[in-house]
């Protein structure tokens, strides 16, 4: 079962959707009142979608249909970043991410309840997710999976994403769409900050032992090197997926790192609950 709910704030709205087995009573929440019992699931895995995505992501859909088949106490939640998807906001912010990501996190926490929280977070989506732990100093989630994790964003966007003459139109103080379904409005001060925040020279080791990140070879947008470098020097495990590009469009490779993710969160047939 797939249900969409916004969550409001004075400030924003969030444009989510869950996944879960049974009935469901929550729709729209407002995080300044969010109390009350509400349903309360034993696990709920948040999935933080990447660059230009939206919360109807096909991984996402495939991890919650495979959590699902085996556990009816477990919901996958996903919203959509700021301009992304049908957010309201035509722009994007690392603020307005760190805010949303917050409030998400407020939802789950007070209405959904879980026993066990956990993330699992893709491209853009898992630098924003690295960045909330080092900038607040926490980890709210148990085990955290990232699929080829952005940590090099400022480079992707500058050296592969974005033509000489967007930037050119950035540097002199205008916006460019960049996207697919979606084009999110970027400007120079985005892109300055993602300069300014850069996470590789973080310390991401003491979060090293919940963290598990899969990585192909073959990625086109973020580069291997810079994925195993960012991995090793923070002693994180990572598995590595020969050949495999940035969206993984290879089934076979895309199966391999479910298999992978749902073993890590104690998901499998074989996990222990």
């Amino acid at each position: 079962m797939e249900k969409y709910f916004d969550l409001h704030s004075a400030d924003f709205t969030i444009r989510c959707k869950k996944y879960f087995a049974g009935k469901n009573d929550v729709d729209g929440i407002n995080m300044e009142n969010a109390v009350g019992p509400g349903p309360v699931f034993k696990h709920v895995v948040l999935f933080c979608h990447g660059f230009a995505g939206h919360k109807d992501n096909a991984m996402a859909n495939k991890l919650a249909d495979r959590i699902l088949e085996r556990h009816d106490d477990t919901a996958l939640v996903i919203f959509n970043w700021p301009g992304h998807g049908d957010d309201e906001h035509a722009g994007i912010t690392l603020a307005d991410c760190d805010a949303y990501l917050g409030a998400v996190l407020q939802y789950i926490q007070k209405e959904l309840r879980p026993e066990i929280l956990d993330a699992s977070a893709t491209s853009f989506g898992g630098y924003l997710v690295l960045k909330y732990i080092s900038d607040h100093g926490v980890n709210p989630f148990r085990r955290i999976c990232l699929r080829c994790p952005a940590v090099v964003m400022y480079r992707v966007l500058t050296e592969k994403v974005l033509t000489q003459d967007e930037l050119r139109t950035l540097a002199q103080g205008g916006e460019v769409p960049s996207g697919f379904d979606r084009k999110v409005m970027l400007s120079q001060a985005f892109i300055q900050s993602l300069k300014d925040n850069d996470i590789t020279i973080r310390d991401l080791s003491p979060y090293a032992g919940c963290m598990r990140i899969a990585q192909g070879t073959a990625d086109e947008l973020v580069p291997y090197e810079a994925v195993h470098s960012f991995a090793c020097r923070n002693g994180i495990s990572m598995v590595t997926v020969p050949d495999a590009d940035h969206r993984f469009t290879d089934p076979a490779k895309m199966d391999l790192v479910l298999g992978t993710f749902m073993q890590f969160l104690d998901l499998s047939d074989h996990a222990a609950r």
